[in-house]
């Protein structure tokens, strides 16, 4: 597996594309695959609470008291319904051979849920601990970032906040210090889209 993360805007999605797209034309199965929160149940559920409640529900979570009350339950519908999708996305692939190169996993979501559910601690307890060993052994980490600033800009059209991108940041480098993982990180900020992917593309080679 080949695993790009890090906060939206970062280059994680185009650096995924084109790493698929390099390996397949050099003749390796390859599985490109994305499981982004929020998963199967948790994602069906969301969309009729958004329907009936609209005005309690915004792009990042849940407003008012309905987050407080919620909050231990949708935790626990979050992680259930993320079993089908690393399943069927992510370790059936692998099974079958093919190289997977994911854009999103169990850190991202992890980070996000962290956000979503105003819940910094996520990132750092035992439920981080246990959803990154659903990281296959052998996969190649890729950790993206950018300097807020230039985050904001690549993504001005999109409802991201300064306070949102910090938030985010806070969480990946929770993980990457506590999980005892293999991280390479790269710098976006400054680097064109070539300069990472050849990079990105060395590792790949000496791994």
């Amino acid at each position: 597996m080949i695993y790009f993360f890090g906060s939206d805007g970062t280059g994680k999605t185009e650096h995924a594309n084109l790493t698929s797209s390099y390996l397949r034309k050099n003749g390796y199965r390859t599985w490109r695959a994305t499981v982004k929160q929020h998963h199967t149940f948790a994602y069906l559920f969301l969309s009729l609470l958004r329907k009936s409640n609209e005005q309690e529900i915004n792009y990042y979570g849940f407003k008012g008291d309905i987050g407080r009350k919620i909050r231990t339950p949708w935790k626990i519908l979050e992680l259930v319904s993320l079993v089908p999708a690393i399943f069927y996305r992510v370790i059936l692939p692998s099974l079958l051979g093919y190289i997977v190169v994911c854009d999103r996993y169990v850190i991202d979501t992890l980070v996000t849920l962290s956000y979503f559910l105003k819940e910094p601690g996520i990132t750092s307890g035992t439920c981080a601990k246990l959803l990154t060993r659903l990281i296959p052994n052998r996969s190649i980490l890729i950790y993206l970032e950018a300097d807020t600033a230039v985050i904001l800009k690549r993504k001005k059209d999109e409802p991201l906040t300064k306070q949102l991108i910090e938030h985010y940041k806070r969480g990946y480098e929770n993980i990457v210090k506590l999980s005892g993982l293999r991280i390479i990180i790269l710098d976006t900020s400054t680097a064109t889209v070539e300069e990472v992917q050849d990079s990105v593309l060395q590792l790949i080679e000496k791994k």
